[in-house]
């Protein structure tokens, strides 16, 4: 996205409208400093900031450690964690909520099918029961049946679209009422998104919407009207709409959408109508619960990306720290991550499995920035003394790492991906199925990139000579199954790779 987004205050005072137009950070407080003066007591000096990542091409909310915190759309955030927002989120602060909209067409929600302008006022003189439901007392055995059964499906629901594709089911099957849709709340202005919709209301116009209704579902109180049945609404007795009625789709601090549905059968009697909107209303409470849910999982998927793109980064910079310290192997730890994931892949891993892998390999090596750069560098083969140096290097990098969260799986790749199959390898001896699998899987494609690669003391074998080289030593060097499995695998990506970084350490041509 561009970046540019906007707050509007949508509950509380002060009425704020905030432009978001990176590069820039927005403080939010009590102080009068703040570009947001929030005006409760409750309210930190200096309560939480927007802050614009220009690498990330996103906004990060954060609470600065607040007295009384902040949530993001009804869900509270751990404080000094920044946290990714996008478009239609709602901030809380105390005593206010803060919606985040498109600063361009003031749009909220990230998919909807149209945006409409409700004319009209709203009117006090009109009619409308906004009496809430009960679900035990006001709704029949049948109905409440039918919600309950009903409402394994809401809580199924894995996102907003089909949560709303629940909402409208829910309605065409446990009511008489043809015509319903999800809307955002009510602006100041009267302006509704639709994000899903059945019968008329998919494409009707803002004359067919009760601004009092919307206005009082955006406050998070339902409404109900009845033709029939003695109530008034001036902008829909002009319509043929017999029923009427509008619910908040609420999360813990405000509306984050309105369920408003209608029906036009005149012959449909008054007492099966009010029971349709009770239910309809008792939906939208159970669809709330769902929203919440949803909310809850969406602020933890937040989180949850911004730890591995953190993780991904010191992974890419522990690569880099041992790529600096040894130029010969530059460009190692990225083709045996490649080849790691594609071995995890032929022998038949999940996708986190695949992942594990190729983190494993971009990181087997970490140990080497406690080795010496004399003996990493060094133009000819090792000594006993010099070898023994480098031997320590998997117990080094298993000591770095086994107390970095998230990296646990991770070790047993680290520590022994130079163990042997017949026994004979290092730093414990471990042997066969003994050794973890990790380490079996980046033995096989550590020694076969060692092999192509150019060194300080040589030249890089060709593709067939390695590849006959692993398949000689499967059952000693290797797990003969993984070395059946890693010769079937296609290394033209990997050969690209190889040619990209030889090519990149020639020195240009008229230099020395």
């Amino acid at each position: 996205m561009s970046g540019i987004l906007q707050l509007d205050s949508i509950s509380g005072s002060p009425q704020v409208q905030q432009r978001l137009e990176p590069p820039a950070q927005i403080l939010m407080g009590r102080s009068r400093d703040c570009d947001v003066v929030v005006a409760s007591p409750q309210a930190s000096r200096q309560h939480a900031q927007l802050c614009w990542e220009a690498d990330e091409k996103s906004w990060f909310l954060t609470d600065l450690g607040s007295r009384s915190g902040t949530t993001l759309n009804g869900q509270p955030i751990p404080a000094g964690r920044p946290c990714a927002i996008r478009k239609g989120d709602r901030i809380g602060l105390p005593d206010i909520v803060l919606q985040v909209r498109d600063a361009h067409d003031g749009s909220t929600i990230m998919e909807s099918i149209r945006r409409i302008h409700v004319e009209g006022d709203i009117s006090n003189n009109e009619s409308i029961d906004f009496s809430p439901v009960e679900l035990a007392e006001d709704l029949d055995g049948n109905r409440l049946a039918t919600l309950l059964d009903f409402s394994r499906e809401l809580h199924d629901a894995t996102d907003e679209n089909r949560l709303f594709g629940a909402i409208l089911k829910g309605v065409k099957k446990g009511t008489s009422l043809e015509n319903a849709a999800i809307v955002s709340r009510m602006d100041v202005d009267g302006g509704i998104e639709m994000h899903a919709a059945m019968g008329e209301l998919a494409s009707a116009g803002p004359e067919r919407f009760s601004r009092t209704l919307l206005r009082s579902a955006t406050d998070g109180v339902p409404g109900r009207y009845l033709a029939s049945g003695g109530m008034v609404a001036e902008s829909l007795e002009r319509l043929p709409v017999q029923a009427a009625a509008c619910a908040p789709l609420m999360t813990r601090d405000s509306t984050a959408a309105c369920l408003y549905v209608d029906g036009t059968d005149a012959t449909i009697p008054d007492e099966q109508l009010r029971g349709d909107m009770d239910f309809m209303i008792a939906l939208a409470q159970l669809a709330s619960v769902a929203m919440s849910n949803l909310a809850r999982s969406d602020l933890e998927r937040r989180f949850s990306e911004a730890r591995n793109k953190l993780f991904e980064g010191t992974v890419r910079a522990m690569a880099a720290a041992i790529d600096a310290k040894d130029p010969y192997t530059r460009g190692h730890s990225d083709r045996v991550s490649w080849l790691s994931g594609e071995l995890a892949r032929a022998i038949g891993h999940d996708p986190q499995g695949i992942e594990v892998a190729k983190v494993c390999g971009q990181v087997h090596d970490v140990g080497k920035i406690g080795v010496p750069e004399a003996v990493l560098s060094k133009p000819g083969r090792l000594d006993d003394e010099e070898f023994d140096l480098i031997k320590q290097h998997p117990d080094i990098g298993y000591r770095i790492l086994k107390d970095i969260p998230g990296m646990g799986e991770l070790l047993g790749g680290v520590r022994h991906h130079h163990e042997r199959w017949d026994g004979s390898g290092y730093p414990v001896g471990l042997k066969g199925e003994s050794i973890p699998i990790l380490g079996r899987l980046v033995a096989v494609v550590d020694a076969f990139d060692a092999m192509r690669s150019a060194r300080a003391y040589r030249e890089g074998r060709n593709s067939e000579t390695v590849r006959a080289e692993i398949e000689r030593c499967a059952g000693t060097h290797f797990d003969p199954e993984m070395a059946a499995a890693f010769l079937k695998i296609d290394l033209a990506h990997y050969d690209a790779m190889l040619a990209q970084t030889q090519e990149s350490a020639q020195p240009p041509e008229g230099d020395a």
